[in-house]
């Protein structure tokens, strides 16, 4: 029952008290969702739906991402599955887990397979390098997990043992001589109020109510269900219900009431309640989460006597009952997480082979029957020291490895910082492309070198030319440098996907900052005194301090490769794509280079050539006369979009026929009317294009830069010159439109001044 869902909805008009409506809407909630059952009702609900009460751990986490969805993402290395339930919305994002579609779509298979094996028989281990989200991953799973149990489409059970009063029990198990009140259920004691209830005894393993039942009479059981039709034949029953068992202490509380009642199965079970089940980490009710220093995952102790216990009946009373404990029982039904596994001393985790692999851990006097996802994340340093272990063989036949490395696209790796870096937090000022940069230099200390040698001799050059900028532009957004012709573009993009997934023991995204270091240089620059705002500026002073001294990160000590993993060099490349930034956005905002100048000026382009291919006239929308296709005017576009080697006639052909391809392509996924949009088709060439226009009008833009800054210092008049008009407009537009405040729109304007216009 969740009280906080309660108190998030408004309380009715009512002339009740406040608190005598929050109690009769607990209560109403109460009965809703927390059902208590007798064993018979329960099976009733079980026959209702079968296959939703007939899962296993495994099935049950399967479902969880099904029940979530995931959706087809587009990328330039190609399409990826994503997980809808690591983006949280079900908490409002917090804990959303950014990218690692990769990962995912590995445990998700995994889960598969044990669905159809019927059990858990293997650990996941997820390794990369620290920080790199191994257990946002698991905790993203533990928090949908609990989220879906509690709605009816996963809703499961458990079990406890009431023992009543002795005015309710008959006198046959060793209550004494009472009688038992008319009005009191003969059938069950499930519902008896707690007064008249002298002991409860819980099952810490939370087994499932179906263990109640005989291995023979419930296989018996499963097999009627499927003759019936009630339980498909596809539908996997785990092997903890086929052939599993009572915990224990359940099992000798069963036994013994069974011998008292003469082999009367019915009444014993009138002692079972069957309770609704919610998961819940904090509360270790299905999962738990070990950290490295805990060595004992499971244990067991005598109970002690209390006064419920004391009156328990003669029946029972003489037994030694042993009450299991330990994470391992607190996760049963569920999944386990072993937190960073291999800081563990080896010796410490050798009982995982066999429980893994049988679903059972021996204790000092007992066996218990597991149903448990088994999930644990390490680093690479411990991964690697670990598969020289004279052991590794043995472990690894129960181990699946699930690679986690850092991000290496820019989007996703700022999606991180928005979460976990809001500008609330911050007590200042937010601005502009300050969270794109610490992701964009986050990203640029991953990023290796490409190794060309496995690829055709033509892009060999293109490859080993690529600077770590435009590499992560490529991963990006599928854009490739402007200097490469389009057959050459076309080729690099296409091999993406294989340039992304090449694997080696020293892969990329191995190496380099993690979000944890990204985060502390945003929180520094947040405390820098001489800046009011949060500023590219303030963290590229942060990360030049950090790079300064190479002892301390293990990513700065890394030889460099050109200028992959020369940090000095990265920082020097980040600040001149910061001012490429500044610059489109100033230009934008003086209204002399806008996007929609350069895509008319394309899409024009794009009828000339349409019309020339086809040796049409086009409609001259000055004269009305029907004219040819200007050669002079696409040999002037076609100046600026094409490299000197490129064929015109070739260059046009294969515009056309790209423009062609993605419409295909597009109307496989929806329906598109008109031309599409020819920025998202030819975004090298967009860049291109603005690019002549910058240049061709720099001393205009320097002009008005001067007169910016001058305004913002006070010292430009405030009449009505044009003038004024146009820098009071610039103005305005870096403000409303870029989110740019006073002081650091100044800095920026005087940064971009400094280094491009001086």
């Amino acid at each position: 029952m969740n009280v906080a869902c309660l108190l998030a909805f408004p309380f009715t008009m009512s002339k009740k008290k406040p608190s005598q409506d929050l109690t009769e809407r607990i209560q109403s909630h109460y009965h809703q969702e927390d059902r208590t059952l007798s064993f018979s009702e329960f099976l009733q609900t079980f026959l209702d739906s079968p296959a939703m009460h007939c899962r296993g751990a495994a099935h049950y986490i399967r479902d969880t991402f099904d029940f979530f969805g995931s959706r087809v993402i587009e990328s330039p290395t190609g399409p990826v599955t994503r997980f809808n339930l690591f983006d949280a919305e079900f908490t409002k994002g917090v804990g959303r887990v950014a990218g690692q579609e990769e990962a995912q779509k590995a445990i998700y298979r995994l889960l598969n397979n044990f669905v159809r094996e019927g059990r858990v028989n293997r650990l996941i281990l997820l390794h990369g390098p620290n920080g790199s989200a191994k257990t946002s991953i698991i905790h993203a799973i533990f928090r949908a997990m609990e989220h879906y149990s509690t709605l009816p489409e996963g809703t499961l059970y458990r079990f406890r043992w009431m023992f009543p009063t002795e005015k309710i029990a008959r006198s046959h198990i060793g209550f004494g001589e009472g009688k038992q009140p008319p009005q009191a259920d003969s059938d069950t004691y499930a519902h008896l109020p707690g007064e008249d209830l002298d002991a409860v005894l819980e099952c810490e393993l939370k087994d499932h109510p179906l263990l109640l039942i005989p291995i023979e009479e419930r296989q018996k059981f499963f097999e009627r269900l499927r003759a019936e039709g009630k339980l498909p034949e596809d539908h996997p029953i785990p092997i903890y219900l086929q052939k599993g068992d009572l915990c224990p202490k359940c099992r000798e509380i069963h036994d013994a009431l069974l011998s008292a009642y003469g082999g009367d199965s019915n009444k014993v079970l009138r002692h079972i309640q069957v309770q609704r089940m919610h998961f819940s980490l904090r509360y270790r009710r299905g999962m738990a989460s070990v950290e490295p220093q805990l060595h004992v995952d499971a244990a067991e102790a005598q109970l002690t006597a209390s006064r419920g216990l004391a009156s328990l009946p003669l029946a029972i009373a003489h037994l030694a009952l042993f009450e299991p404990r330990g994470p391992l029982v607190n996760a049963n039904r569920g999944m386990l997480e072993y937190n960073d596994l291999l800081k563990r001393p080896i010796d410490t985790f050798k009982y995982l082979l066999v429980t893994c692999e049988t679903g059972e851990v021996a204790l000092e006097r007992s066996t218990l029957f597991l149903d448990t996802a088994f999930l644990g994340s390490t680093n690479e340093m411990l991964l690697d020291s670990f598969k020289s272990y004279a052991d590794f063989a043995s472990f690894k036949g129960r181990l699946e490895l699930i690679r986690v490395p850092y991000l290496r696209r820019v989007s996703d790796e700022i999606q991180i910082y928005k979460d976990q870096v809001p500008e609330d937090s911050l007590d200042r000022h937010l601005a502009p492309h300050t969270l794109h940069l610490a992701a964009f230099w986050a990203v640029l200390t991953r990023l290796r070198r490409p190794n060309a040698s496995g690829f055709e001799e033509k892009l060999r050059d293109p490859l080993r030319e690529l600077s770590p900028v435009e590499k992560a532009i490529l991963y990006d957004r599928g854009e490739t440098p402007l200097r490469l012709s389009a057959s050459l573009a076309r080729e690099l993009v296409n091999i993406v996907p294989e340039l992304y997934r090449t694997s080696a023991p020293d892969y990329e995204g191995r190496i380099g900052a993690s979000a944890r270091e990204i985060r502390m240089l945003l929180m520094n620059a947040a405390q820098r005194p001489d800046r009011p705002c949060v500023t590219p500026l303030g963290l590229f002073e942060e990360i030049h301090d950090m790079v300064s001294d190479k002892t301390v990160f293990e990513f700065l000590k890394q030889n460099s490769e050109g200028d992959y993993q020369n940090h000095d060099k990265i920082l020097e490349i980040l600040e001149s794509y910061y001012l490429d930034l500044l610059e489109d956005e100033a230009a934008e905002a003086m209204g002399l280079v806008t996007k929609e100048s350069y895509a008319t000026l394309f899409n024009r382009y794009i009828q000339h050539v349409t019309h020339w291919l086809k040796k049409e006239k086009l409609l001259d929308q000055i004269t009305g006369q029907h004219v040819p296709p200007d050669e002079e005017f696409m040999q002037g576009v076609e100046s600026i979009i094409c490299t000197q080697e490129e064929n015109a006639e070739a260059f046009r052909k294969n515009l056309i026929g790209r423009i062609g391809a993605f419409v295909l392509d597009s109307q496989d996924r929806e329906p598109v009317n008109g031309p599409p949009e020819y920025s998202r088709v030819f975004p090298s060439i967009f860049e291109k294009l603005k690019e002549d226009v910058v240049e061709k009008r720099r001393e205009t833009i320097q002009k008005n830069f001067r007169a910016l800054l001058r305004f913002m210092d006070g010292n430009l008049s405030t009449g009505e010159s044009k003038e004024t008009r146009m820098v009071q407009q610039m103005k305005d537009k870096l403000m409303s439109r870029y989110n740019y405040c006073e002081h650091c729109a100044k800095e920026a304007m005087a940064f971009l001044m400094k280094k491009r216009y001086q």
